[in-house]
């Protein structure tokens, strides 16, 4: 019996992938990076290894490439995360496709290919509006236009948008795909795919969705914020209905009696103002529990409410269960998911941590067990 674990819900993962599939019409780049955002990179590429419409999976780096591989042996593997040189050898060794973000790195690339005599499969990152990892358009027609080389094969260009969640105005990010559509316009088509929709872009804008679409967090069952949830209702769209898949459970450890005044926890962020019962539940900050939920939150214990009192340590957390009959050591807490009539998002969690459900999910320990239902 684990003190925590992650149970996938992989029916709902399948049915928010098929929704993407269904409302553009283009295959799908499940994007798994992040040990599939915090929900388990091996868990979910299990799930979605016999959807048809999933062409590509998109990763961080050439261990999780390596990952979904032994777990997909079939699909196309892009690696978004920059490669020091080390990691190009491996990844033209083992034929994964990867970032070029700038013409220097196309040549390195390049010369690397012809003196292993192996071909490279790369893609061309364009910058658009980010100021992030990536190439200014003229460069990319550059590498574009470069003398053919059979040891370098561009199999697609992207970008990646800066500002289409977190507003509701999108002229920024229509600024960002006329730069995008502009070049696309100077270079050939055949052979080269082109892609620009993340979760948000996909829901938003058909205009985005050219070759495929890149879904990440709302394969999961989130909306990217909720100006895309209020934007996407706004247009009247075909309804969409997003599944969250990760429920997040722990167990009561102790539960101990407490007097009036007694402290608890790290700096005496609590005190009790009256006799009080709490519940010791065996997961922390080190486990992903995020710190800023102290005092704040609350877990489902009975299918019952208890907050969470004093500051969460590195791997406990102390919950008021005063008003919850019975608790008894060994019983099932829940930290994200739903108990009796009672539900806790990720997306309230984030909101009282002062983050976004992206962070909240990403950073829960790999270590921790996932089962998938």
């Amino acid at each position: 019996m684990e003190k925590t674990h992650i149970e996938i819900n992989s029916r709902n993962l399948i049915h928010n992938l098929r929704a993407f599939y269904r409302i553009t019409g283009k295959p799908v780049m499940f994007v798994v990076k992040g040990n599939g955002y915090g929900h388990g990179i091996r868990e979910v590429v299990k799930v979605a290894r016999d959807l048809e419409f999933i062409d590509y999976y998109a990763v961080d780096s050439l261990p999780e490439a390596r990952q979904v591989r032994e777990e997909d042996p079939r699909r196309k593997i892009l690696v978004l995360g920059w490669a020091p040189p080390a990691a190009v050898q491996s990844f033209i060794e083992e034929g994964f496709e990867f970032v070029v973000p700038s013409t220097e790195y196309f040549r390195q690339v390049r010369a690397l290919a012809q003196k292993m005599n192996r071909p490279a499969r790369v893609q061309i990152k364009v910058e658009t509006g980010t100021s992030r990892l990536g190439m200014p358009p003229e460069e990319a027609l550059q590498c574009l236009d470069a003398k053919p080389d059979p040891q370098v094969v561009i199999a697609g260009i992207y970008s990646h948008y800066a500002n289409i969640e977190d507003t509701l105005s999108h002229d920024y990010a229509r600024g960002q795909l006329e730069k995008f559509r502009a070049l696309l316009a100077r270079i050939p088509q055949s052979g080269i795919l082109r892609h620009f929709s993340c979760s948000a872009a996909a829901l938003l804008f058909p205009e985005t969705h050219f070759d495929l679409v890149r879904v990440g967090i709302s394969a999961y069952g989130l909306w990217p914020s909720k100006e895309t949830y209020i934007s996407y209702f706004a247009s009247k769209r075909e309804r969409i209905e997003l599944r969250p898949v990760l429920s997040w459970y722990s167990r009561v450890a102790q539960v101990k009696e407490l007097k009036e005044g007694q402290g608890i926890g790290y700096g005496i962020t609590y005190k009790t103002f009256a006799p009080a019962r709490m519940a010791i539940v065996p997961v922390g900050y080190y486990d992903g529990y995020d710190r800023g939920l102290s005092n704040n939150a609350t877990v489902l214990i009975r299918g019952v409410r208890a907050p969470l009192r004093g500051r969460v340590c590195m791997n406990m957390i102390i919950v008021e269960v005063t008003h919850v009959p019975d608790v008894t050591p060994g019983d099932p807490v829940t930290l994200i998911g739903h108990s009796g009539k009672e539900g806790i998002t990720a997306d309230h969690l984030a909101e009282i941590a002062g983050t976004i459900n992206y962070e909240l999910l990403s950073r829960i320990n790999p270590l921790i067990p996932r089962r998938v239902t």
